[in-house]
């Protein structure tokens, strides 16, 4: 579960302003709240609400401005915050999304989330002479792209030389990406987007192909325009699906790491980690996923939307560090344990379809992704994931684990 709806019907000012107070009377007064938004101006009319309430509650907000999902949780980890929240546009619906944090980072879902929502809707507030502060705080930007690149190992990165397209060029992930490409030494185009993103990004993914093909460089990333999930496009193998990136990043951290899975995913790939020595631990719950997330501190977490967390960074969804990672893992292990992945896909049934077709099912599923959709029907996992070589979908089925 997530808050998201239409805005001035699910999502009214005066419920960002009460739920801005329950954030703030959470937090507790003179307690720092972290806040963020993407670069569209419904978001930033939202934060301001929100903002006026968790200081109408006595407590001070650290205002990024335009900033990413893991910029949020990382601030919350690394300036003490006792909540943040982040408020976007809403790729897979067209409406907005707000996302609630709380102390050391991760985001509220499930029952914690609707004990929020239920407050806000009954919020009673209490007349308080205090009025919390505003800091604004630019510098993140710059302190989160520093604390990421001194998590990988930036000199075999920097050996490397590798060269990669990026997409999209919103702000702030297009000044993020520039300034860490630029301190691990990777040769990086980065492909804008004038309209707002929509799911699946098929547009964005045919650009990253060719571009890629032309200039022949080393991979594609696709992120999503807050910067929480992402997709790897690579010769020979087109886009990858969630567990599939997960099956080649985690090898850098070797058998018996531990990883945590939310489901629907695709059983054989899970099969294969656990026969390679990894040790998975898959929910299907989001509100456990991230209780198992904080409590356990797996090397990587991966839902099935293609989000990901490195505990070890910090516990929010963050594909910018994973992509740092997959730069790592690229430069000391090469492309080879993606032949697994190859192999795994030719195991399951697949067809190819046209994109209005493709496009006709996405619309239709109860949630969509950066690069497709998925559904279950009868146990059977069945996935869309965009082929921009045809410029149509794989249709991809296989047993849900």
């Amino acid at each position: 579960m997530r808050l998201k709806g239409k805005l001035y019907e699910d999502i009214t000012l005066e419920k960002a302003v009460k739920l801005g107070y329950v954030i703030g009377r959470s937090a507790g007064p003179r307690n720092l709240v972290v806040s963020g938004r993407d670069a569209f101006r419904v978001s930033r009319m939202l934060k301001r609400a929100i903002t006026a309430g968790v200081m109408s509650a006595g407590a001070d907000v650290m205002d990024f401005h335009e900033s990413l999902n893991g910029e949020i949780a990382f601030a919350i980890k690394r300036f003490g915050a006792k909540m943040g929240f982040m408020v976007s546009i809403d790729p897979s619906t067209g409406g907005v999304l707000l996302k609630i944090f709380s102390s050391p980072g991760y985001e509220l879902a499930g029952e914690s989330l609707k004990r929020i929502i239920r407050e806000a809707e009954e919020e009673k507030r209490e007349a308080r002479s205090e009025i919390g502060w505003v800091y604004y705080a630019e510098y993140v930007h710059r302190l989160y792209t520093s604390a990421i690149s001194s998590f990988v190992k930036g000199d075999i990165i920097t050996s490397r030389k590798i060269s990669s397209v990026v997409a999209p060029d919103y702000e702030p992930l297009e000044s993020i990406l520039t300034e860490l490409a630029r301190g691990l030494g990777v040769s990086q185009i980065i492909i804008g987007d004038i309209n707002p993103p929509t799911h699946p990004f098929t547009t964005l993914m045919k650009k990253i192909w060719s571009v890629r093909r032309a200039l022949q460089s080393d991979i594609g990333v696709l992120f999503s325009h807050d910067g929480s999930a992402l997709t790897l496009c690579l010769e020979g193998l087109g886009f990858l699906l969630p567990e599939e990136l997960l099956l080649y990043v985690i090898q850098k951290y070797g058998p018996g790491s531990r990883v945590l899975v939310l489901n629907p995913v695709f059983k054989k790939t899970i099969e294969y980690l656990e026969k390679e020595g990894y040790k998975i631990t898959i929910v299907d719950d989001e509100e456990k996923f991230h209780f198992v997330n904080r409590r356990e501190r797996p090397v990587i977490s991966m839902t099935w939307r293609g989000e990901y967390i490195t505990p070890l960074f910090s516990l929010g969804f963050d594909a910018i560090i994973l992509y740092a990672q997959v730069l790592e893992a690229l430069s000391d292990i090469g492309l080879k344990p993606l032949d697994t992945v190859k192999s795994i896909r030719e195991e399951l049934h697949r067809e190819t379809l046209s994109l209005n077709n493709g496009l006709e099912i996405c619309r239709e599923a109860d949630e969509t992704t950066l690069w497709g959709c998925r559904i279950l029907r009868d146990n059977k996992l069945i996935t869309l994931i965009y082929n921009p070589e045809a410029d149509g979908f794989i249709k991809l089925e296989g047993d849900k684990f």
